[in-house]
């Protein structure tokens, strides 16, 4: 058997492990010493492949597909520098749980550190960022060779789909030839069956939880990514309960179309202007801190006397204000609904009535603001929240985009799925994030809400949607640089400060990018124009740009506005 043959077998029989695992889809970004996996990828009918020559937009769409997909995605790429553009995405993937299996080929060890082009250390590249490092044996065509290869492709899929899931790094050093024999097929096709159960407590131990927790004043606080599935059943443990619940705008509590008076949309606004008579006697955390930084105020501000449960089922404690009293490592859907089955002591209605009042409140006054009825970007972010259609998926960039969606929105009847990169919270990728997202279902309306700077950050990814006509529409907030320093303490800096280093104008004409990429292109001139045009995404999506032009000092005067007047309506200024 010739090398060539050897590689060839050994390289089939690793991608059958990773098939076994659950591999469906693969990003692959060409090269030449990548020629063997990329060409037997390419070639698996039970593989969907995507190309894309950038591998930083190539990390990123994997992404995206992995989070609509709720699958493993593999990423291919060549040696050398390639593979540390894949970086940001896989720092992305480790904070936020989704599971990549980076595939890197590499010179052999005789070529290493010698002087050899395009070679550079690829060993443990990605350090912490990823939650194993395989580095793969030279290719050999012995059964237990074959064996370890199929072995390897099944376990780190399965490793990366282990709660926490994450990324897995293997690298593959190949000597030349690079071709792999194509008229080889595999003599056997092994399977392996991987059934996993989920972490739960003990009946001793739910009871114990559901005595400590009802009749309570309690507040429920859901962080992290979540199904529009899964936020019904954390409002179903909040009304089982009778407690508030707050939540991330990723969280899906007010895009699951379950509607709730218990649900406190408009937290950040209120929670830290209120004069609150009551405090919560227990507070129970599941996943991360929601963005809002109001409410993670209002957390930190809490005594003793409020006991506060942490639902962790990484195990990883990612609790940043360490103020966690009891930590509860079981997994969070199947720990809800075990407490929902058993509870049944409600808290009395005065503890949650002060809450619904202030909600109310902050809502009646958002209505009187004349800026809500005109286009601007606060207004127009709500406007594509409120024209989300059932099943349609919308993703929503960092900085001031997610934010809008955080303050503003409110639940609606149209039971659609939220999708942001909040593990780093970067900016860049994130067009080719949703690109992903649009991929995985894209007969359904998808939205991409961004600033300006972001789909600058990360305009090579349009390709993608030119080459797999993808129809993202992207509404485009457009105020001429970075409008989230407008509401932080730089804000302060002079103007010739601050413009150069965080205002950052880039005088870009978005009508000449959507050319470029073959997009539509539409400048909205109304919130009626752009509810309009939102409203046909429904209906027929397609690939395009609307541009929303705003203002970065309008944001914060409207802002400002606001929170005057609900200081005045509210409790602690009267």
């Amino acid at each position: 058997m010739t090398n060539q043959s050897e590689m060839t077998n050994y390289l089939q029989t690793f991608v059958e492990g990773m098939i076994s695992s659950g591999v469906e889809q693969a990003v692959i970004s060409p090269g030449s010493r990548s020629t063997p996996l990329a060409l037997l990828l390419h070639r698996q009918e039970k593989i969907d492949t995507f190309i894309e020559v950038d591998e930083r937009s190539a990390a990123f769409f994997a992404l995206g597909l992995s989070k609509a997909s709720l699958k493993p995605v593999v990423l291919l790429c060549t040696s050398g520098t390639a593979a540390a553009n894949y970086y940001p995405a896989i720092c992305e993937a480790k904070a936020s749980y989704i599971p990549l299996i980076i595939l890197t080929t590499d010179r052999p060890p005789e070529l290493r550190q010698v002087g050899a082009p395009q070679a550079m250390d690829q060993l443990h590249l990605f350090q912490n960022h990823v939650k194993e490092f395989i580095e793969m044996a030279i290719p050999e065509g012995t059964k237990m060779m074959l064996d370890y290869a199929y072995w390897q492709g099944m376990r780190a899929t399965d490793t990366a789909c282990q709660t926490p899931k994450g990324p897995v790094h293997l690298n593959f050093p190949l000597r030349e030839p690079l071709l792999p024999d194509l008229n080889r097929s595999l003599t056997t096709e092994k399977t392996t069956e991987i059934i996993s159960g989920k972490q739960q407590l003990s009946e001793e131990q739910l009871i114990k939880f559901v005595d400590a927790w009802q009749g309570k004043k309690g507040v429920l606080i859901v962080g992290g990514s979540h199904t529009p599935e899964e936020a019904e059943v954390f409002i179903e443990l909040a009304e089982t309960l009778n407690w508030p619940v707050l939540s991330d705008p990723l969280a899906n509590i007010t895009s699951c179309s379950k509607n709730s008076p218990l649900i406190m949309s408009y937290a950040d606004l209120f929670i830290q202007e209120v004069e609150m008579i009551q405090y919560p006697e227990v507070v129970v955390r599941f996943g991360m801190l929601p963005i809002s930084k109001n409410t993670m105020f209002w957390l930190h501000s809490l005594n003793e006397m409020t006991k506060i449960y942490f639902v962790d089922e990484t195990g990883e404690w990612q609790d940043q204000l360490k103020q966690t009293q009891v930590a509860i490592q079981a997994e969070e859907q199947t720990f809800a609904k075990a407490i929902i089955k058993r509870a049944t002591v409600q808290t009395s209605d005065l503890w949650c009535s002060q809450w619904m009042d202030w909600q109310e409140t902050t809502d009646q006054h958002l209505m009187k603001l004349s800026e809500m009825n005109t286009l601007c970007e606060t207004s127009a972010s709500i406007l594509v929240h409120k024209k989300m259609t059932k099943n349609g998926q919308l993703f929503v960039s960092n900085s001031n985009a997610i934010r809008f969606l955080d303050r503003f929105s409110t639940p609606e009847n149209n039971h659609y799925q939220l999708f942001g990169n909040r593990g780093i919270n970067g900016i860049d990728g994130i067009v080719s994030t949703a690109l992903g997202m649009c991929a995985t279902h894209p007969a359904c309306q998808n939205i991409l809400l961004i600033g300006d700077l972001a789909m600058y950050h990360d305009m090579n990814g349009l390709l993608l949607a030119k080459r797999y006509n993808l129809p993202l529409t992207i509404v485009l907030l457009n105020n001429n640089g970075g409008g989230i320093f407008s509401f932080l303490s730089q804000r302060q800096l002079e103007v010739e400060d601050f413009e150069p280093l965080f205002g950052t104008p880039i005088d870009l004409d978005f009508s000449l990018v959507a050319q470029l990429y073959e997009a539509e292109y539409v400048k909205a001139e109304s919130l009626e124009q752009l509810g309009l045009l939102l409203e046909a995404t429904q209906r027929k999506p397609k690939f395009q740009i609307i541009e929303v032009v705003g203002d970065r000092q309008e944001n914060v005067l409207l802002y400002e506005r606001l929170m005057a007047g609900l200081k005045e309506k509210l409790g602690k200024n009267k």
